[in-house]
């Protein structure tokens, strides 16, 4: 891997997991101290963070990580309605049971959110398992769409995970699951929306409390 590259991963991980939060200004020539690379180095990474969308290049300002709005927050969540709810009525219906059965260990995980650490777990579980339900279904275009769909939701994610209590936390996934394995498409589909509007309420009430 390029140094590039490495730096790139970095910052985009600490972006993602807002460890540099929306807005936080990011000047080339500390963060070459900070990382250890150049200066050159450090800008070729935060071009390809201009590219992804997840830093702004101001002119004669610099570089930020791209702030989130309450636009942002629906655009995420109007696409979330439109393709989970049709990828777990799809795995209900024709995945086979196998291949849901599979999944059993991320839909009853536990993850400690008092932790960093446990949040990023949770974050990264919470993609795959929704990614693999997708997979599951047979549409690779359709697991494609939601993987880059829920990378873009993580730092939404990581805003409201402190609304997340441990009852949200414990059947987050467990009823999703359930519905799927029974074959029943339309509970499947129930849950998935009932799930996508409660985050996007969580959402909503850590963005407007940031602002307060």
């Amino acid at each position: 891997m390029t140094h590039t590259n490495k730096v790139y991963e970095q910052l985009k991980r600490a972006i993602l997991v807002c460890a540099l939060p929306p807005g936080r200004e990011l000047r080339e020539l500390a963060l070459a101290s900070e990382l250890g690379v150049t200066r050159g180095v450090v800008r070729g990474a935060l071009g390809r963070l201009v590219a992804d969308g997840l830093v702004e290049l101001r002119s004669r300002k610099g570089y930020r990580v791209s702030p989130l709005d309450l636009r942002d927050v629906r655009e995420v969540f109007e696409m979330r309605l439109l393709l989970e709810p049709y990828a777990v009525e799809q795995a209900a219906g024709h995945a086979p049971r196998e291949a849901i059965e599979c999944l059993h260990g991320l839909a009853h995980s536990r993850y400690d959110l008092t932790d960093p650490s446990g949040y990023e777990r949770y974050v990264v579980d919470n993609r795959e398992f929704h990614v693999r339900i997708a997979d599951a279904a047979g549409n690779r275009r359709l697991a494609h769409a939601l993987g880059s769909l829920l990378e873009d939701m993580q730092r939404l994610t990581f805003l409201s995970l402190g609304r997340l209590s441990s009852a949200d936390q414990l059947h987050e996934h467990h009823h999703l699951y359930d519905a799927i394995l029974a074959g029943d498409a339309a509970a499947a589909r129930e849950v998935c929306v009932q799930q996508i509007e409660d985050a996007r309420r969580r959402v909503v009430d850590a963005l407007l409390g940031s602002t307060t």
